[in-house]
């Protein structure tokens, strides 16, 4: 029985760790993403205020 809930437990961490990693990839796509798109904003800045 001891050794069904140490199973039991290792299993829930590892799910855990795997869902966490998922997480960590997700937040540094969009942290990716929100800095390309304020690089591409403030491009987008300097050429609007060059014609004005």
């Amino acid at each position: 029985m001891l050794e069904l809930n140490l199973k039991l437990i290792l299993m829930g961490k590892s799910k855990k760790i795997a869902h966490s990693q998922k997480e960590e990839k997700q937040a540094e796509k969009v942290v990716k993403i929100v800095f390309f798109s304020l690089v591409l904003l403030g491009i987008a800045m300097l050429i609007g205020f060059s014609f004005y």
